[in-house]
């Protein structure tokens, strides 16, 4: 019965090692019993161009489906997030932390954007985690980009 044991364990650290078996713990968010929307994702913006933006962010791992979707609520009132950027990626079971990152397009240069971050299942659950309403600048134009 031992030696049964063993060899089922050593086909299941076996299938895990190839992929083939897909474990996704629930990890739970920081503060144990979280509320969906829970305010705790900081958002750093990576890197900000005329017309561009990189915003990223890290969470607890949120577990649920493989493939999750890092969101981006953005608009030029704070009341009124009426734009979405999203970025797929795909979630590690056997890693803590996950790092979401969303790149941002066609903003309009010298703008004052305001945004919140979020993340959502492959399925369409949103995760727990999200962030206060943030903002940055975009640079003026650039003139190289103006002169092509």
């Amino acid at each position: 019965m031992n030696r049964l044991n063993g060899s089922r364990r050593a086909i299941a650290i076996s299938a895990m090692a190839m992929g083939l078996l897909f474990v996704q713990p629930r990890l739970a968010c920081a503060g144990g019993n979280s509320s969906l929307g829970q305010v705790n994702a900081s958002p750093t913006v990576e890197s900000i161009s005329d017309t561009l933006a990189f915003i990223s962010w890290t969470t607890q791992n949120p577990g649920g489906t493989i493939l999750h979707y890092a969101v981006v609520h953005y608009g030029k009132d704070p009341n009124h997030l009426d734009m979405t950027a999203e970025s797929p990626t795909r979630i590690n079971p056997g890693h803590r932390e996950m790092v979401f990152r969303v790149r941002m397009y066609d903003l309009q240069p010298g703008t004052t954007y305001y945004y919140k971050v979020g993340s959502r299942q492959a399925d369409g659950v949103f995760d727990p985690a999200t962030s206060a309403v943030n903002q940055f600048t975009t640079a003026p134009t650039n003139r190289m980009t103006a002169e092509k």
